[in-house]
């Protein structure tokens, strides 16, 4: 997938050295209520280039929902990909670590909290009994690090996080995890470590990370159309689920490229920025930094650091060349798929000669890339169909939560899929011609598009796609020679979730 626009890590090179490396001097300009735009060519970027990655995303159907880059202050792309239109704010997945992670920042410059304030003294309420595992010795530095030595993130896939999701008391579950390591020696992605940062910027602030945000960051960055979700006890979410609008997470790395001013307002401190974009200890992968909550690239990337959430959600920002690019998605890794393109597509350091021709064809590939699918003729529904149509099948228990599941094939072109998750019902419409059906709020409170066939006479497939969010889903249910039961194989083309076969049995109803 997406071959021809790949870069080999050689030929990335070869791009850098040849620029050289540029050394800011001064401020960039920052925008006001609305972004300040021009062709690309002004920055020194190729029109004809960027339309050709916008074309080909949209010819290949990539999960990619939105696109921006902004050099020196200007936005010179704003690309969405149908069917996310960009009307409205997306799940940035972990990128809301790297905000966590400037909160504290602020708190650190207001002297509210300190990088060697320890984990348990900071929730006397809540921390376990003292012990000699070494865990009093966990300061908020190590959860800004994930160094913090307890024994999570070590497997795939999260387990830490589902089990924080599961119970009643987010901050107490986490304050509880074992030790598996002493503070400082070992990086491990733990998403509950960074849900105590926002649990911490609360004790410290008397409010929730979310007022905090909304007070000290996101108002002076003119971001208005902000949600973030909460545990039981009204902790913000620390570790991910933050919803923005991709030009407003634009912002943030616009706040870290002018070294944390805006508009001549110093937001957070240089320092802070600083620190959080060093590199302080490797990352598993043996080749990634890690900062404050922030990925460091190392290599032909030095330099270059980013906020990164699953499924290509990106915050990446390039002090040398004053750029910040900014990515959203359902599953493609962009940073090695898409971004060295759009580096390729960057010429000079000075305005280019204009080029109307080229930016007439990038203006007519982001707007054609908003455009649904034509519709086809559904295909004649087979006789299981009728069978299974209308029909509750509660489900064994599965890492998704679903209880039960029901379908109803009212028409040839449109499924109705019924799901029951944690006790809520859900009613979602399913496209049958290629077109798929929205729903304005799913499960997560995100509108979901659903595209659904029979691929064989008993097995009916459908896409799950989260409009404005990272999660895009195929399920396969496969009812074999009866309608009483239901064999569903859940993939998840990111792989955050693994594959999962859970089986289904017809009841009466879901109660």
């Amino acid at each position: 997938m997406l071959e021809t626009l790949r870069l080999s890590g050689l030929a990335f090179v070869f791009i850098c050295l040849c620029w050289g490396c540029s050394t800011r001097t001064s401020e960039s300009p920052t925008p006001g209520l609305q972004w300040p735009s021009a062709p690309p060519e002004e920055q020194g970027f190729d029109s004809a280039a960027l339309a050709e990655v916008v074309e080909q995303i949209d010819q290949q159907d990539l999960p990619i929902d939105s696109m921006q880059v902004v050099r020196n202050g200007v936005l010179i792309l704003d690309a969405y990909f149908y069917p996310y239109l960009g009307d409205g704010k997306h799940d940035v997945a972990s990128v809301t670590k790297s905000v966590t992670s400037t909160l504290v920042g602020i708190a650190v410059d207001r002297g509210l909290l300190t990088l060697d304030q320890g984990l348990l003294a900071s929730f006397p309420d809540l921390a376990p009994a003292p012990s000699s595992d070494g865990k009093a010795d966990i300061d908020l530095r190590h959860l800004l690090t994930m160094t913090s030595g307890l024994d999570c993130g070590l497997s795939p896939g999260e387990p830490e996080l589902y089990e924080t999701l599961q119970s009643d008391h987010f901050v107490k579950y986490a304050l509880e995890l074992p030790m598996a390591a002493p503070p400082g020696t070992q990086w491990a992605y733990c998403s509950p470590g960074s849900h105590l940062l926002s649990a911490m910027i609360a004790r410290a602030s008397q409010t929730s990370a979310l007022d905090f945000a909304n007070k000290n960051l996101f108002s002076p960055l003119g971001i208005a159309d902000v949600a973030w979700p909460a545990d039981p006890q009204g902790v913000t979410f620390g570790w991910g689920d933050l919803q923005l609008h991709p030009r407003d997470m634009a912002r943030i790395g616009q706040l870290f490229l002018n070294e944390g001013s805006w508009n001549g307002e110093q937001i957070v401190s240089k320092d802070w920025v600083e620190q959080a974009s060093e590199s302080f200890i490797v990352t598993d992968d043996g080749q990634t930094g890690y900062g404050y909550q922030w990925w460091v690239l190392t290599g032909a990337f030095e330099g270059v650091y980013e906020a990164r959430g699953r499924s290509g959600q990106a915050i990446i920002v390039w002090p040398d060349k004053d750029v910040v690019a900014v990515f959203t998605g359902r599953g493609l890794d962009v940073r090695s798929d898409v971004a060295p393109v759009l580096v390729a597509a960057l010429k000079s350091d000075a305005a280019r000669d204009p080029n109307p021709q080229a930016f007439a064809r990038l203006t007519e590939a982001i707007q054609k890339a908003t455009q649904p699918p034509e519709a086809k003729e559904p295909p004649t529904l087979p006789p299981m169909a009728a069978e299974v149509s209308g029909k509750v099948y509660r489900l064994a228990e599965n890492q998704f939560g679903v209880s039960c599941i029901s379908l109803r094939f009212d028409s040839p072109s449109e499924v109705w899929f019924d799901l029951t998750l944690g006790g809520d019902p859900f009613e979602l419409p399913v496209g049958m011609d290629g077109v798929p059906r929205f729903s304005q709020i799913g499960p997560r409170g995100i509108p979901i598009g659903a595209l659904g066939e029979w691929t064989a006479d008993t097995v009916f497939s459908m896409h799950y796609d989260e409009v404005a969010g990272p999660s895009h889903l195929r399920i396969e249910g496969d009812f074999g020679a009866s309608a009483d039961s239901v064999q569903l194989e859940f993939t998840d083309p990111s792989e955050y979730f693994g594959a999962q076969t859970v089986r289904g049995t017809a009841v009466a109803s879901c109660n």
